[in-house]
């Protein structure tokens, strides 16, 4: 059964699937034509609501651009190759591959999200180059679905935001602590079940059947890094010694190093800026020279193009859903329909739709979040927690199908979209077969 899921699904999104700034231009096109029909906004004020949005991820793409940037020079340092590859040289099969790859990026993105979005591209090309037989657009695909399980792990944006005082909740339901999110006894089954054991599994039995559908890496897109011929300190010139001095990166790196300890000491928080510059502290620490590190970085930016293009899309169809009403407009239907019992099952389901318009998980929750929580206070016995966890497995279900959160993993892992989405669709399947009821029926 999943096997034939997987071929429709594959073939599906081989053939129709656009590349990723079409499938953009495509949603901002019918989030349009959505805003004339459902709202009272006319063709100049949607059209002044999307130029005006179009900068409105623009914080966002910096950050954005910066892990895939920093990270890839981490990921690049001796010591982290070193440690990639005797983690990836324990797998000895497609299959082991698959579940690994999958486990082990739910495992990181539960506790960092942000490391684990980039994580499994570099996973995937190290493991590809080690084990013959393996599918590599299923193996990048694995890399991602461990992804899709962030937004309930403890760097999850809607949760932790809704535990923080002085947001927009906090007066219409007050401050919901994460015993009463993360840490529920529903929300931790669901992580482990679903991102260390269901989804893993599912990822092992879409490997196909015949030997002739398999598409192994080819070493020639990953070319080998040139070699860099390091001279005697004595035969370098006064700035070729400079730019080989490990001192500098001991004064720079170790002083932001410093600066980060005090700022957890202090209470800081771990962030998307925090984790930026961990990566950019170890970066540096961990690479033997500071030209070597420009050089890491230089190489890491190659893969930035498609956020730069991208994100501005997205940020202007967010300034439609937002402006106009749209976003409100669609939430308001499933409120209608919603009990106290079923409002977290319509919860998840109008989030995952609304993400592929909004699918940035702070925008959509400044958005939605308060239309769910209003209709909670109305509705006699519902439980806010819950409804909030429902938003952020929402946010993370569409993710499967929506190209925005597979960027970085793309460009790094070199694949297209297409590539990858035909198993991601069969995943968005599962994750809701076994979220729904969870949601629905845990006591």
């Amino acid at each position: 059964m999943i096997q034939g899921m997987t071929r429709f699904f594959v073939r599906l999104c081989e053939k129709y699937l656009p590349d990723p700034y079409l499938f953009a231009a495509i949603l901002t096109a019918i989030t349009f034509v959505l805003a004339l029909v459902l709202t009272d906004f006319g063709p100049i004020a949607t059209l002044q609501a999307w130029g005006g949005g179009i900068w409105g991820l623009l914080a966002f793409t910096a950050q954005m651009a910066s892990i895939m940037v920093f990270g890839y020079a981490f990921a690049k340092t001796p010591a982290m190759e070193r440690g990639l590859a005797w983690v990836c040289g324990r797998v000895r099969t497609p299959i082991q591959a698959y579940f690994i790859i999958s486990f082990t990026t739910a495992v990181i993105s539960w506790m960092v999200w942000s490391v684990g979005l980039i994580a499994g591209a570099f996973m995937a090309k190290e493991i590809a180059k080690r084990v013959k037989g393996v599918h590599y657009p299923l193996l990048v695909a694995a890399g991602f679905s461990g992804f899709l399980i962030f937004q309930n792990g403890i760097t999850g944006s809607i949760p932790l935001m809704a535990a923080t005082s002085g947001t927009f909740s906090e007066p219409m339901v007050g401050i919901i602590p994460v015993t009463q999110t993360i840490f529920t006894s529903w929300n931790l089954f669901l992580s482990v079940f679903l991102g260390l054991i269901v989804i893993p599994f599912i990822m092992t039995r879409m490997h196909p059947k015949k030997q002739e559908d398999v598409i192994e890496l080819n070493p020639s897109i990953f070319p080998s890094d040139p070699v860099v011929v390091v001279k005697n300190k004595k035969d370098m010139l006064p700035n070729e010694r400079i730019e080989n001095n490990y001192l500098l990166n001991i004064l720079i790196g170790g002083g932001l190093g410093i600066y980060l300890v005090l700022y957890f000491i202090k209470g800081g928080e771990l962030t998307i800026n925090s984790t930026n510059m961990i990566f950019l502290v170890l970066g540096i620490l961990l690479t033997p020279t500071p030209i070597a590190f420009v050089r890491r970085c230089a190489e890491g930016a190659g893969t930035v193009g498609g956020v730069v293009m991208q994100f501005p899309l997205y940020a202007g169809i967010q300034g439609i859903m937002v402006t106009t009403g749209l976003a409100s407009v669609i939430a308001g239907w499933f409120v209608a329909i919603s009990t106290a019992t079923t409002l977290p099952i319509w919860t998840f389901i109008s989030v995952g739709i609304i993400n592929m318009f909004i699918p940035s998980g702070g925008g959509q929750w400044v958005v939605q979040d308060p239309i769910m929580l209003e209709a909670a206070t109305q509705l006699a016995g519902a439980d806010y927690a819950r409804v909030t966890m429902a938003f952020a497995y929402g946010d993370c279900w569409t993710n499967a199908i929506q190209p925005f959160w597979a960027l970085p993993l793309l460009a790094i892992a070199k694949l297209k979209a297409k590539d990858i989405m035909g198993y991601l669709v069969v995943v968005l399947i599962v994750m809701a077969v076994v979220v729904i009821p969870v949601i629905y029926l845990w006591p």
